[in-house]
């Protein structure tokens, strides 16, 4: 009976010690590529606007320095594999959270900025859809945080009678880098409806 006592305490301590080890392991800082876990984006479709949840703007004091420019170009190639009726459209919306993100608490130095448009055959079964988004950021430097873009894009399929949404995608690109201030980034993302 005692064997029986001991070895069981003994179960217990190893598991335990097992449950400790890996929530420590958990508590690890976030990768530079990931995405703050506070952070979440909501697709409204009818609308066409990505809406962003969780981030916090860090507000430029008087007088800061540190203006970051630039334009995004993000191009969506969709993929109509769904059998839509004919005349319908397919419609785009961007929002870029970028600046300095810092990835563990979802705080930013930057700014929020959205475009949305309307896709377009690009002579196969594909269609093509361009947003453009200049911007104009004062930066904090921050030495926790990581410089770059969060995208997050959805691309909806709308019916010519009526105009309801007969489906859509969200799609969320982690933090993208941005080149120096004053140039250009290029994205390209693939979506099928």
């Amino acid at each position: 009976m005692r064997y029986t006592f001991k070895l069981i305490s003994a179960v217990l301590c190893a598991l335990s010690l097992g449950v400790a080890h890996s929530q420590t392991a958990l508590s690890k800082p976030a990768k530079v590529s990931q995405i703050p876990g506070a952070v979440s984006f909501h697709y409204d479709a009818q609308h066409d606007e990505v809406i962003p949840a969780g981030i916090q703007l860090k507000p430029s004091p008087a007088g800061a320095e540190g203006l970051f420019t630039g334009t995004l170009v993000v191009t969506l190639n969709i993929t109509a594999v769904s059998h839509f009726h004919h005349g319908t459209s397919y419609h785009c919306s961007l929002t870029a959270i970028g600046g300095e993100i810092d990835a563990t608490s979802g705080v930013v130095s930057g700014g929020i900025e959205t475009a949305s448009g309307v896709a377009k055959w690009n002579g196969t079964n594909t269609l093509s859809c361009t947003l453009t988004i200049p911007f104009e950021w004062t930066l904090i430097p921050d030495s926790t945080a990581i410089q770059g873009a969060i995208l997050a894009f959805g691309v909806s399929a709308v019916s010519p009678e009526g105009g309801a949404v007969q489906r859509s995608t969200l799609q969320v690109a982690g933090i993208e880098p941005l080149p120096p201030s004053g140039t250009t980034s290029t994205f390209a993302f693939d979506a099928t409806l």
